[in-house]
């Protein structure tokens, strides 16, 4: 599996800016490269232990997934099912599939500060959703060839496939690569997440500056102590 060039596009164009973005090369963020003696440990968060702390992910009555979570698989981080990229993060693009058993179509919520963890044995990012993406599910349905086609041609399950499109909580990692397995885990209650998720309110993130701007400032709380005055001015300035 190859990485996705675009990803390493943006890599590039943060380093240049004194900025790294989801590389496995380290460095980057606060004020220098990664010391533990200026981290406040988090687990799941950089190179920090453990599992993520937070509320556990919640499906509304009916919906299930349908499979395995995995990385998306093409340059624009589509699913390849018409569905829209859901999410303004650049660095962990992960392909959800839904199953609606409710007979009608449900809306479900996403929440800001969802975490989204690497199954792999390789370094791959968790991502975090900075986002609060609602979307409609449909019913699952069969596709063509299925049950209407005649009692002796089997059944082929139409999954609703989503797009997350999340940041990167572990700077010196590689980002997500096509079918990297991933699982759904914890919303975040990492005071500092919150409290970047309240700067972010009513704020449009929109375009390679602000993703910038919001990378940075998550990298300042996974990498660090916490966010900074400047990552704090930066956002006003969004």
């Amino acid at each position: 599996m190859a990485h996705a060039a675009w990803k390493w596009m943006v890599v590039a164009v943060g380093v240049g800016a004194g900025v790294l973005a989801c590389s496995d090369n380290g460095g980057g963020g606060g004020s220098g490269g990664f010391d533990a003696g200026v981290n406040k440990e988090r687990p799941g968060f950089g190179e920090d232990p453990g599992q993520p702390v937070g509320n556990p992910f919640v499906f509304p009555p009916g919906i299930e997934l349908a499979g395995e979570p995995y990385g998306a698989s093409d340059a624009d981080g589509d699913c390849g099912n018409g569905v829209a990229p859901q999410g303004t993060g650049q660095g962990v693009l992960v392909c959800v599939p839904l199953r609606n058993l409710s007979g009608a179509p449900v809306t479900m919520t996403f929440e800001p500060a969802l975490v989204m963890l690497s199954m792999s044995t390789s370094r791959y990012q968790n991502g975090m959703l900075m986002d609060r993406v609602r979307i409609t599910i449909p019913p699952t349905g069969i596709g063509p060839g299925g049950v209407d086609a005649g009692p002796d041609a089997g059944s082929e399950e139409k999954p609703y496939i989503v797009p997350l499109h999340m940041y990167c909580i572990n700077e010196k990692r590689a980002p997500s690569e096509e079918g990297v397995p991933y699982a759904l885990s914890v919303v975040s209650t990492d005071p500092d997440i919150l409290t970047l998720l309240d700067l972010l309110k009513n704020k449009v993130i929109k375009g390679q500056d602000a993703i910038t701007v919001v990378q940075d400032a998550l990298y300042s709380i996974t990498e660090y102590n916490g966010l900074t005055d400047e990552d704090r001015r930066r956002i006003r300035a969004l």
